[in-house]
């Protein structure tokens, strides 16, 4: 077991154990639009849907908020990157249980564990 299988585990222990009040699903459906046809001017629509779960709904700090540009009711998102069936775009929505919400940044840390996604309320 390497090192980022390790850490995985860790994470996922924690989001069964300690963060079990904290831990929410989501779902998400992504459409992709493909193959533009100039003469009906339309795309074709692709739906791709992936789900997993983590910490979702954390808060900014005053800093981030004053300084960064992040909205005061943008929630911090720290999701398992192993638990997560697709990687997570700009523009997703997930569909929580407390509603749906649009990524609007994705952050990946260096050891390639988790995803840091900044959601906001759609």
């Amino acid at each position: 077991m390497g090192l980022r299988d390790e850490i995985q585990a860790d994470i996922a222990e924690a989001f069964n154990d300690d963060l079990a009040d904290a831990v929410h699903t989501f779902t998400c459906e992504r459409i992709s639009k493909t193959n533009w046809d100039p003469k009906t001017e339309t795309y074709v629509e692709v739906k791709e849907n992936y789900s997993g779960r983590g910490v979702l709904f954390g808060s900014y700090s005053q800093y981030e908020i004053q300084t960064l540009g992040v909205l005061a009711t943008d929630k911090k998102a720290t999701v398992l990157q192993n638990e997560v069936t697709m990687t997570p775009k700009i523009d997703d929505e997930l569909l929580t249980a407390l509603g749906s919400f649009r990524v609007i940044h994705i952050q990946q840390d260096p050891a390639s564990t988790i995803w840091k996604c900044q959601l906001r309320k759609v």
